[in-house]
């Protein structure tokens, strides 16, 4: 058996939200059609008030057109910001208070125990469904949308990749 303590913050669920949604297919795609669905909205408003204004439309296309650029470059800065601040308001709510703070994680043949002071969860390995590491974090799926978040953080990844299923 393996016995790891650690610590999970704020900024390590919010790292792992972001890290999700750029590995998800689903995510990827809702924000490809939400960063260019405002491009279009907004070229179709121009194309509209320029008709219904009855002008040449150069002044609304090109004001629109600036707009859609601009929309586009940075819709992916403002969606990284609401994730941000969804994930704070989520840890927030009333049931989450086990969700940051000291954690110790026992693996062993059977799975994993996540024990803090609010309760604990077991998983066995056939439960875990993928496991993802990434440079300071390792990931370890239960569902397609939530993980056990084990940080990187003065940890001997060499003894905890012995314990964990490889897939």
């Amino acid at each position: 058996m393996m016995q790891i303590q650690y610590e999970l913050t704020e900024d390590d669920y919010t790292r792992f939200n972001l890290n999700h949604i750029k590995r998800s297919k689903t995510s990827k795609r809702m924000l490809i059609l939400q960063r260019t669905i405002g491009p279009i909205m907004f070229l179709g408003a121009s194309f509209v008030l320029a008709t219904w204004l009855q002008e040449t439309g150069w002044w609304w296309y090109g004001t629109y057109g600036v707009a859609s650029i601009l929309w586009f470059l940075y819709y992916p800065k403002y969606f990284e910001r609401h994730v941000r601040k969804q994930t704070r308001r989520l840890i927030g709510e009333r049931g989450n208070e086990g969700m940051i703070g000291p954690h110790t994680m026992n693996l062993d043949e059977d799975g994993l125990r996540d024990v803090n002071e609010f309760g604990e969860t077991r998983a066995s390995w056939a439960g875990i469904k993928e496991v993802v590491e990434e440079d300071d974090y390792v990931y370890l799926y239960n569902s397609s949308v939530s993980a056990h978040i084990l940080p990187k953080r003065g940890l001997d990844m060499e003894e905890v990749r012995r314990w964990l299923p490889t897939r």
